[in-house]
């Protein structure tokens, strides 16, 4: 998903045609940390969709007052997939550059992938998600639009673009109080900037759009600013990488304990422990608030420290070969597994005697419904997804190959 056009950055010229190439150069391992946590934030960004397909819950999961752990940690990880993939795609760009390509290049590439994808999300994708056109504007078009953006601005130095992440990771908060109807006319516009919600045209709904645009721009833009230390030595930029993931822990920590600024949804201590700690946990995503983005870039950084880490010291290279083959193909993993859990769902569906016609209405993501008597607990939800992890394994590896092999200018939008 995410990084999805992006996953063209590592130098596969030296790849070999097998399942998975020989031990990669110093220069590649670099590159497969990247991958492997991309591919770890394609799975888990499956998961929690397959909970939206198989779940018989209607409640909030990060709701501390009405979820539970389980539940709560199934949804919480899913947070790490939107920042990870934006903020992969940026690093991605930067080392595209460092491979000698022109300032010019990156701009017509960040803005012909960017509008691509744009339009896949508003046709192949909607369509996948209720098998009838309902424009549901999500993680691809923010990334579609994050990488427009970033096409705008390439030619900036790298200060400057990771000045621009960084003022408005710590700003764009500021604009919660602003509404959308206070536009009038252009309220569709600030929907599609700041405030997520439905986009009308006289008085009817024809689109929704839950990934308002400012935020996720800045993420790409830090994400870019972080290539400069993704194409560092490996003990420095496990070193600095380290070093951001416990920064930011510490500021978020503080920031939830006295109710700072930065997030709508307010710590509180509730009954239980549990709760008490859901409720330090739960933090504003549509649109990513400071605190969210604190939280997830801690763990996303940890993550990267460890990948890279076990990359370098040859760790675990059959889970590492596993995650990389999803983080080398995001695209065509992403589209295929929103059609495989829809079909599956009304698999399960027709087989449980109930209304599957629901499956091919826009009501589960407009009006966040499923059929009445569907659905599963938590221990179905995962066998299911691990099935559907499984079943796209084959193809991705397959995919993989193909585009270690070949040059196709195309491949880079698949």
């Amino acid at each position: 998903m995410a990084t999805i056009a992006s996953s063209h950055a590592r130098d596969d010229s030296n790849a070999a045609s097998e399942l998975f190439p020989v031990p990669l150069e110093p220069r590649r391992r670099r590159l497969e940390s990247i991958d492997i946590l991309r591919g770890l934030l394609m799975l888990l960004m499956a998961l929690d969709h397959t909970r939206d397909y198989f779940t018989y819950l209607t409640i909030n999961p990060v709701d501390p007052h009405a979820s539970w752990p389980a539940l709560f940690a199934t949804r919480w990880v899913t947070h790490l997939c939107a920042p990870g993939f934006i903020s992969l795609a940026g690093a991605s760009v930067y080392l595209q550059r460092m491979r000698g390509k022109t300032s010019a290049q990156l701009a017509r590439l960040l803005i012909t992938r960017g509008l691509w994808l744009m339009f896949m999300e508003i046709t192949v994708v909607s369509f996948g998600w209720s098998f009838c056109w309902a424009p549901f504007l999500q993680v691809i078009w923010a990334v579609g639009v994050a990488m427009v953006g970033l096409g705008l601005i390439v030619r900036l130095p790298v200060w400057a673009i990771g000045g621009i992440g960084v003022a408005i990771g710590l700003l764009h908060n500021l604009l919660d109080p602003i509404q959308a109807r206070s536009f009038g006319p252009y309220a569709n516009l600030w929907r599609l900037v700041q405030e997520p919600g439905p986009l009308t045209f006289h008085g009817h709904i024809f689109v929704l759009c839950y990934y308002p645009s400012l935020a996720w721009f800045g993420v790409i833009c830090l994400g870019y600013a972080f290539g400069t230390v993704a194409h560092s030595a490996p003990a420095r930029r496990q070193r600095i990488a380290a070093t951001l993931s416990v920064c930011f822990a510490a500021t978020f920590t503080l920031l939830r304990l006295f109710h700072g600024y930065g997030d709508p949804f307010r710590f509180e201590r509730l009954d239980t422990p549990a709760r008490t700690a859901m409720s330090f946990l739960s933090v504003m995503k549509y649109p990513p608030s400071l605190h969210y983005e604190l939280a997830t870039f801690s763990v996303l950084l940890a993550l990267y420290t460890l990948f890279d880490y076990a990359s370098e010291h040859d760790w675990l290279p059959r889970m590492r070969r596993f995650f990389e083959t999803f983080g080398r193909v995001p695209f065509f993993y992403y589209v295929p597994h929103i059609y495989l859990l829809h079909t599956l769902a009304i698999l399960g569906t027709l087989a449980a005697h109930r209304d599957w016609h629901f499956w091919f209405t826009p009501a589960f993501q407009w009006e966040d419904a499923i059929p009445a008597g569907w659905g599963y607990g938590l221990p179905v939800v995962y066998a299911v997804w691990l099935l559907a992890v499984a079943i796209l394994y084959k193809p991705c590896v397959w995919f993989s190959g193909v585009k270690a092999r070949r040059r196709d200018w195309w491949l880079s939008y698949l």
